[in-house]
């Protein structure tokens, strides 16, 4: 009897690694062209640093939703579900690929503090899926300053489709 359950056990223990060696596991890895947008936002407490992009394909369509405040004029731009030109979502494309967007939201894990900072300034970046799966994370010095350049000349060449008067 006593053998019986070693021999049981020894099978499950190599069905167990098996398929752990095979990748039938329980999470399920996305691939780069499994997503169809990314979003880019601070928020702060003192609003002038606050700003929001999100650009994604939907229907076939390069959709737009941007909120950027300034010192400049206009003071702000906010764009709503705005249809912008399809290269803009290659250009997305092109970005995430030099700097492995997706790659790094998906294995991002957020460090625990012992304390919060209330005022805090909050990046992230999150990564829209076509299973309308979203994945965030805290964004990447790596690419922040790229991405969040590319959303502003976006922002500002849209800017007359701006709900704000």
């Amino acid at each position: 009897m006593k053998r019986m359950v070693y021999i049981i056990f020894a099978i499950t223990t190599l069905v167990v690694v098996g398929a752990l060696a095979t990748g039938c596991s329980n999470t399920a890895n996305k691939e780069n062209t499994d997503f169809v947008g990314i979003s880019l936002s601070q928020n702060h407490m003192d609003f002038t640093y606050c700003y929001s992009f999100y650009l994604r394909e939907e229907d076939g369509k390069a959709m737009f939703d941007a909120q950027l405040r300034s010192y400049d004029e206009p003071y702000e731009i906010v764009l709503e579900s705005c249809e912008v030109d399809n290269s803009y979502i290659k250009e997305l494309h092109k970005i995430e690929q030099k700097y492995s967007i997706v790659e790094y939201v998906e294995s991002y894990k957020k460090k625990k503090l012992p304390f919060q900072v209330m005022d805090e300034t909050v990046n992230q970046t999150s990564v829209y899926y076509n299973d309308s799966d979203v994945k965030t994370a805290d964004t990447s010095s790596k690419y922040k300053d790229e991405l969040y350049s590319f959303f502003v000349e976006l922002t500002k060449e849209y800017q007359s489709c701006s709900v704000t008067e």
